[in-house]
This record gives C-alpha cells, structure tokens and sequence, in this order.
C-alpha cells in the first residue's frame, strides 16, 4: 500500500479496467480526483496524474460506499482490518463509485470483474436543459408532431369513423361557403337593375337548403368527433394505466402516488379536450381557410393577395410563441402535479393530520404548491394573451385592407357589391378562426404536454410479466448465493449474503431495523433484482422463471395489511377468484376469521371501506391470512403479521398461520422474537450481512446478537409492565 505523492505509472501491459472521475476533494471541496482499477492495483490521482492513494488488490479484502451529507466515500478495508478511504464524490457521482467498489470486491474474491456505468442522464442530449426526471424526456424538445401522430395512431381501430369524418367535414367545408355566394348574387341581382321576386325566393330557398345540410353535417361531425374522442381519449386512459400497474416497484420508490394519478386523470383528461374541442375545430377550419383562399383568388387575386397578407405575420408569431408558451404549460402540468401530489397525500394521512394537530401545517404547505402553481399558470396565460393581442391586431388590419383597396376596386368598377359584400363574409369566415389560432396553440400545448408525460409512462421498461420464462409447479427451495442489493446503489442494505432453505422450512428472519430482513423478502418475491448475487428457486435462477407463474405461488401477509374498498368476500377471493363461497368460508375458518365475519350484519358480503377502514387491525389481518390461505401458494412470507394486534387476538392469528404454514416454504419477520420459536431457523442480520445462523434455543445458547437482541426486548417490556402498574 502507498499513499504519497509520487507520479507511478501502472505497467503498459495492465489494462485499466475503470476509470471514474470525482468531483469531491479529501476535505469535502470541489475538485477532481481519478479513480482508476486494475487487476493488480486501485489507485487515485489528482490533477496532472499525480498518485495519492494505492492499494494492492492482494492486500485489499473488501470495498464499500460510506453514505455521507450530499456525497459519498469510496473505502477500501485491507486484510489487516485498516479502513483507507480513497475517494469522495457527490451524489450525482454516487452510482458509478457504487459499482466501482462492487468491482473491487470482485477482484478480491477472484471473480471476473463485470460492472454496470451506465449513467443517469439529468440533462438533455439536444438542449442542455434539466430534465424533468432522470432519464426522462426533455419538454422542450420533444418532436409535437410525432406525438400527435401517436394520438392518431390509437385511431386506427376506429379508421371508419375516421373516414366518416373526413368525408362529412370536407362537405361541410364546401356547403358553408355557399350562402355567402347566395347573398352575393341577391345584391347583384338588386343592383343590376333586373329585380324578379321568383328568382329572390329561389336563391332564398337554396339558401334555406344549405343551412339545414350544414346543421345536419355538424350534427354528425359533432356526435362523430365526439365518440372518436371519448374512444381514444379512453384508450389512453387505460394504455397509461396497464402501463403504470406493470411497472417496476422501484418506479413507485422515486414517484408519489399523486404525481402518478395525475397522468392517469389530468393529462389524459387533457388529451380528450383537444381531441373533441381542438382537433375538429382545428381540421374544419383548415379546410375552411383553403377554401377561402381559393374562392377570393376566383373573385379577384389582387385583392386576395392584398387581405391575406396579415396571415404570413400571424403564422411568424404564432411559431416565434410556440415554445415559450410550451414550456411554460409544462411547467403548469408539473406544479398540478405537485398540487396532485400533496392533496393525495394530506388526504391519505387525515387521521395523523388530525392526530398532531397539523391541519395549519398541511394548510401553509397546500398554500405554498397553490401559489406556485398559480403563478405558473398566471405567466403562461399571459404570454398566451399577450401573443393573442398581437396577432388580434395583424386580423384586424386584413378587415382595413379590404375596405380600402376592395371599396376602390368597386368605385372603379372592377368589383360589383355582391362581390364586395361575399369577398368580406368570407374575410370573417377566414380571419374569425384565424385570430383565435393562438388559443388553439395553447390547447395542443398543454395536450401534447400532457400525451408527451403519458407516452414516457407508455415507453418505461415494466417488468418482464410477458417474457416466455419457465413455467412450473415450485417446491419452494429458496437459496441466495453472494446476493447483494441496495435501493440506493451507493449504500448496499444487504451485502454477501448467502443461505438455503429447503422446501417446507419456516425460517425467522431476525436483526435491528434497517438490517435488511424486509429487503430480503422483497427480493424473494422479485419485487426487485439482486444487483450481484444470484436467488435461485429449486437450484434454478429465479430471473430464467416466468414472473408471472413465480408470484402466483407466493402468498404475502404484510404488517399494515391492505384490503380493497369492497366485500369481506371479495377481498379473501383476490388471489384466487375462481374459488368458491365454500372454499373461502373454509380460508376464513382456518384464518379464525369466520365467527367475526358472522357477527357483520351482512357477513360476507359486508363492505369493508376504504383500505379496510371499517375493520379493527386484527380483523383486516385475518382476512389477509384468509386471502394467503385460499391463495395455496408454496412460498409464504409473514412480514411482522401480528404487531398490530392485541394478545388475544395474537393467539388466533398464530393459530391460523400455523395451518397456513403446513408444507410451505416460510419465511416469517416477528415484532415479539418469542414468537419465532417455532421456526426451523433464524437467520441473524445485522448491517446487511448474516450475523447468526441457528435454531431458537441455539442462538440463545451462544449468547451472540440474537440473545442480545432477546435480552434488550425483554427489559423493554419489564420497562412497559412497570409504567402500566404505575
């Protein structure tokens, strides 16, 4: 090991397996320090390849992230027992030194290195701008027009509608230019000095004719864009929401459920608002305007060109707008978002809200996201206004235009007042929509924000439910071999942990808190993948399992269990909904649920509430050992199922999970450790590594952690019995 200033070159013929740069110096200031692994060496250098640390592999035994205030360190332990803290980073830095001191560890064991540096990217690629969220989709350069191809695209099973409403627009298009040219001919006919009443009440009465076509055309486009907006609109809503449920359980870890909701609702809300208000009014008068622009070149061209002229500086504004005015909608979405966010959460939680006295609290803070978000939405609407103003006066000057050059072309005799009056209906016909173009960009500005955030939920990688695993009956041998896993890749929450459990064996799972035991069976039940190490199920990879078949042979009884706003029967019947009414009395018996459920005044069929709110914590943990029981899987996990419970009802919870448990692969978490007395085995952990493997009376006749951690419990609870006689 040395640790100087003096510049060593590794040997030319050693590759450098890693190089990662620091942006922390020894004392916690911005600088920059290289990390650089090799086979043989781990060594850092400082600015002009000076050396400042090195440590032979041969004598390193282990490496670690040590968590620290907005960063980390990288620390080497040798197999002397000396801790060399070698590099310290920020938190931007943090998953790659994460994996670096994972490929330390694996060249001391002698394994191939193999690590992953794939970076999170935080800023856009195009743009340099911040992200919304890591590996996210940058707002400002996001292509619009291939997004509302996309929206268009869940169209294509409803392409008959689609056709119904081109053909049925185009004809409405065509017929609404008719009454102008109607009322046109009407004044010549007065003017020309030939006035036959037949002949008004004959144009009059074509002209009735294409008023009712053009009502009954609108009828049908209004019903037509109506259905094919609320169609696709609804099958956003439920592409977000298949795509949000199959998600990866880590996603949730990073998002509050409120920001989520608000894709499924707001932003698909958004889309349908544009799809039946916008979009049609938009493709009407598209077509309207063309065809304006013909029938004036038709009437006069000089005049044409001289009263369309504006629109050019309207098209230029309205484009110079566009990303301003999207950008700051965007910002709308994500402060709605945030409003979403804190109303879900404060609502969630009213009882503790309540409990503290906090309403004034959670008041100041709704106020603050309230205000945020009126003062995003307030600067965006006013750019919006603001750009409305502006494009209100280029419309304005199209009408000037006309009365100007058309008045003196129809004092010179070169246009009639028919032409003169059908040329300014169609100018209004024209520029009335065209002034209101901006109001339409802001539509399809806060649609397309909203389609943008729901195809990112869309693109996300879920988890592999669909791919062709292996599909088979499991008979619940579990083994973890070197697995190692942290939520944050920084600071592993367990580290090297290895074990087996052979089919039908209970094992305890038993350490302080934050030891890793809830993580162990979050791995066990794939809501997450070891980050090194492999879980195998019946000597088989668990990952090579089809994910679906695997979770289906997995019942879980949580500590704060959770039941559906629905029937008791329902609830019990959610693993397995092909059972039945006999199958789950027979699950709520074994469950010791059966007699309470009776005394329901609809039994069964009474309604739980909200998350169970209308049941006692005993009452909701029995239903759950009811669903586990009629659920038969082959690996059971009890995660601390009865601390929220009385003695008694302790007792008839033991009861039922020592019929759940026949012949099944368990795995238990206990608040009371007396409780695992039973189990086959305790697994001891303790900061994320196994501390003691044993029976009940075996860890106590070492007297190690675990009878440390039975000895502290025990004066706990002489403490509490002495507080309740007092």
């Amino acid at each position: 090991m040395q640790l100087n200033d003096t510049a060593i070159a590794i040997p030319v013929s050693e590759e450098v397996l890693v190089s990662l740069e620091a942006d922390l110096t020894e004392d916690a200031q911005f600088g920059s320090r290289t990390l650089e692994v090799t086979a043989s060496h781990v060594t850092v250098r400082g600015p002009g390849g000076i050396m400042l640390a090195q440590v032979p592999v041969a004598e390193a035994r282990s490496a670690r992230n040590e968590p620290l205030v907005s960063g980390g360190r990288l620390v080497v332990q040798t197999k002397t027992g000396e801790e060399i803290p070698l590099v310290t980073y920020s938190m931007t830095k943090a998953h790659l030194f994460s994996e670096a001191a994972r490929g330390i560890e694996q060249l001391c064991e002698g394994k191939p290195f193999d690590i992953n540096l794939k970076e999170e990217k935080t800023r856009c690629d195009k743009c340099g701008r911040l992200l919304p969220e890591k590996d996210g989709v940058c707002p400002n350069c996001v292509k619009r027009g291939q997004t509302m191809l996309r929206i268009l695209s869940f169209m294509k099973p409803y392409w008959q509608r689609g056709l119904l409403l081109g053909v049925t627009a185009t004809a409405s298009t065509l017929i609404n230019l008719a009454p102008p040219k109607i009322q046109g001919l009407i004044l010549d006919n007065f003017t020309s000095g030939i006035k036959s009443v037949p002949t008004l009440f004959q144009w009059v009465g074509l002209w009735a004719l294409t008023v009712l076509a053009a009502s009954l055309l609108q009828i049908v486009n209004g019903r037509t864009t109506t259905w094919l907006g609320c169609y696709i609109s609804s099958d956003l809503r439920t592409a977000v929401y298949r795509a949000v449920e199959f998600l990866k359980l880590a996603y949730f870890d990073k998002k509050p459920v409120g920001a989520i909701a608000s894709r499924v609702t707001q932003d698909t809300e958004r889309v349908w608002f544009f799809l039946v208000d916008g979009l049609p009014w938009m493709g009407l008068n598209f077509l309207l305007l063309v065809a304006v622009a013909v029938q004036l070149f038709m009437i006069n061209w000089t005049l044409a060109l001289a009263i369309l002229s504006p629109i050019p500086v309207v098209a230029i504004l309205s484009s110079s707008m566009w990303k301003p005015v999207s950008n700051l909608f965007h910002k709308v979405s994500q402060k709605m978002a945030r409003v979403h966010m804190h109303l879900n959460e404060s609502l969630t939680g009213i009882r503790v809200v309540k409990a503290f006295a906090k309403e004034d609290h959670e008041y100041e803070r709704f106020l603050t996201r309230s205000n945020e978000l009126r003062d995003a939405a307030a600067r965006a609407d006013m750019t919006w206004n603001t750009a409305f103003g502006a494009m209100t006066f280029c419309v304005a000057l199209g009408t000037v235009v006309h009365w100007a050059y058309g008045g003196y072309l129809m004092f010179t005799g070169k246009l009639t007042l028919g032409q003169f009056y059908v040329v300014n209906a169609y100018l209004a016909m024209a520029y009335g929509p065209l002034q209101w173009f901006a109001m339409l960009n802001n539509w399809f500005t806060r649609a397309m924000a909203g389609a943008e955030r729901i195809f990112e939920i869309i693109d996300m990688t879920p988890e592999p439910v669909d791919m062709q695993g292996k599909k088979a009956r499991i008979e619940g041998e579990v083994e973890f071999d070197g697995v190692r896993f942290g939520y944050d890749k920084s600071n592993p929450v367990i580290n090297g942990v290895s074990f087996k459990v052979a089919p039908g064996e209970m094992i305890g799972l038993v350490g302080h808190s934050g030891a890793g035991k809830s993580t162990t069976i979050n791995l066990i039940s794939r809501f997450y993948e070891p980050d090194a190490g492999v879980i195998r199920i019946d000597g088989t990879d668990y990952r090579e399992l089809d994910l679906r078949d695997y979770r289906s042979q997995i019942g879980i009884v949580l500590q704060e269990p959770f039941l559906f706003h629905g029937t008791i029967l329902e609830n019990i019947t959610y693993g397995n909904p092909e059972a039945s009414f006999e199958e789950a009395v027979a699950a709520a018996v074994a469950a010791n649920a059966h007699d309470f459920i009776l005394s329901k005044p609809d039994g069964y069929d009474t309604l739980v509430g909200e998350r169970g709110s209308k049941l006692s914590g005993g009452e909701k943990q029995r239903i759950s050992i009811a669903r586990a029981i009629l659920h038969d899987p082959r690996i059971l996990i009890l995660d601390e199922a009865t601390s929220s419970v009385d003695v008694e009802t302790e007792k008839q919870i033991q009861a039922a999970i020592a019929h759940l448990i026949k012949g099944r692969t368990t795995f238990a978490i206990a608040h009371r450790l007396s409780t695992l007395r039973n189990a086959n085995r305790l697994i001891v952990l303790e900061k994320g590594k196994i501390a003691e493997i044993g029976t009940h009376e075996e860890l106590m006749e070492k007297r190690g952690t675990f009878y440390n951690l039975v000895q502290t419990q025990s004066e706990i609870n002489e403490i509490i019995g002495v507080g309740a006689v007092g």
